[in-house]
């Protein structure tokens, strides 16, 4: 830890007008970050903003250069470099799946960690289910969905 974030830490921790501000502040960075650039931050990542300290110690609006901060944090570019990778698989990229690990539960978890495993979905209990189903299958990869189809119920064999 820093001595700049230790010292802000205190002097936070002795003025209740500073601690609310430093919510105020801390909650908008962490709302902002979720919509604009999809990742989760938590109040501990943000005090290492200067940006934000300065908003909270001399009662300036946040500067403009929080976000460009915010993206700078090792678990801003972890999450972000993950997010990317997600993508580049769901659209087929070869380099992507290059980069995953080569042996099978390797790359089982490495899917499962970017959330890429779903669990099974129950088999259809009407026309309509069944309907459903056979849409969610066309948006499928073709390798995927006969097996699919035979876990769901709804293909024979």
């Amino acid at each position: 830890m820093s001595d700049q974030t230790e010292n802000f830490r205190n002097i936070v921790a002795g003025d209740d007008r500073l601690k609310a501000r430093w919510e105020a502040v801390s909650d908008k960075i962490i709302a902002d970050a979720s919509r604009l650039l999809g990742v989760q931050l938590d109040r501990e990542s943000i005090v290492a903003l200067p940006s934000a300290r300065l908003a909270v110690l001399t009662d300036d609006p946040l500067s403009d250069a929080y976000l460009g901060e915010v993206k700078q944090l090792e678990a801003v570019q972890a999450q972000i470099k993950q997010t990317e990778l997600k993508a580049a698989l769901e659209a087929g990229n070869e380099d992507a799946l290059a980069s995953l690990p080569k042996g099978r539960a390797q790359r089982m978890s490495a899917a499962r960690a970017l959330g890429m495993v779903d669990t099974p979905t129950a088999a259809p209990t009407s026309v309509a289910d069944e309907a459903t189903l056979l849409r969610l299958l066309l948006t499928l990869p073709r390798a995927e969905r006969l097996s699919r189809a035979r876990e769901w119920g709804i293909a024979n064999g």
